[in-house]
């Protein structure tokens, strides 16, 4: 249109204007709804993101607060691997194997009567560990009730380490004379109070309180296998 007159350029504007309103009332209800559906769609699409992020969040809180409350508790998500002992016999005897890659596995449960010696239970199956475990007396009991979840569950099986300290704060197994083998936090008794306490981490369990001269601490946990359902263990080779 360059070399056209100024008076015909604007009304070759102007008849392009007035072509494109006469086609504007068919095309506009297919154009709205072509729209309302991809901001339907792109709402959808936001809310979803918006959902992912806030569940992403909730887990990595949840997790946060879990590792809190575990005390250095290792996480395995799975059943533990099964290996048959070199010979049968009481607990007292299996423990003594350090240098094994194994720990005795008692089916007794942490949540034992006190009329019961752990180490007198017969032993005839062993845990495999993990390979980056330090050399140390380890063995493995079967978690029984729900007071120490969100943590543990009941099936869970835990790994005690016999030869490290309990710390403050540490998840661990004690010997309580009215309760048997337990699977508890350990906290320091009130003030006034000897002895040390004994917490659940579910609420609904009130906390016990554990005097050394009656009772004992068996030691930390250290780690535990959990495989959230009846999966069976898996057969692993002889250490």
């Amino acid at each position: 249109m360059s070399d056209r007159h100024e008076w015909q350029r604007d009304a070759a504007v102007w008849l392009a204007g007035r072509s494109i309103e006469a086609g504007l009332p068919a095309a506009l209800p297919a154009a709205e709804s072509r729209l309302s559906r991809a901001m339907a769609a792109f709402r959808g699409w936001q809310a979803a993101q918006r959902h992912e992020t806030d569940a992403a969040r909730f887990a990595a809180s949840v997790r946060g607060r879990v590792e809190a409350l575990g005390g250095g508790v290792r996480r395995v998500d799975r059943a533990p691997d099964i290996v048959s002992p070199p010979a049968a016999g009481p607990l007292a005897l299996m423990v003594v194997a350090r240098e094994a890659r194994a720990a005795p596995l008692v089916e007794l449960g942490v949540a034992a009567g006190s009329g019961r010696e752990l180490l007198d239970e017969p032993c005839d199956a062993w845990v495999a560990l993990p390979a980056d475990l330090p050399t140390s007396r380890y063995v493995a009991l079967r978690v029984v009730g729900d007071s120490m979840v969100p943590l543990l569950h009941s099936g869970d099986v835990v790994l005690v380490a016999l030869d490290l300290a309990v710390r403050p704060g540490a998840v661990a197994v004690a010997r309580h004379p009215a309760h048997g083998y337990v699977v508890k936090r350990v906290a320091r008794a009130g003030a006034g109070r000897p002895g040390l306490s004994l917490a659940s981490l579910n609420p609904a369990y009130p906390p016990l309180e554990l005097d050394l001269r009656t009772g004992a601490l068996l030691g930390p946990v250290v780690l535990r296998w959990c495989a959230h359902g009846p999966a069976k263990p898996r057969l692993a080779p002889r250490p």
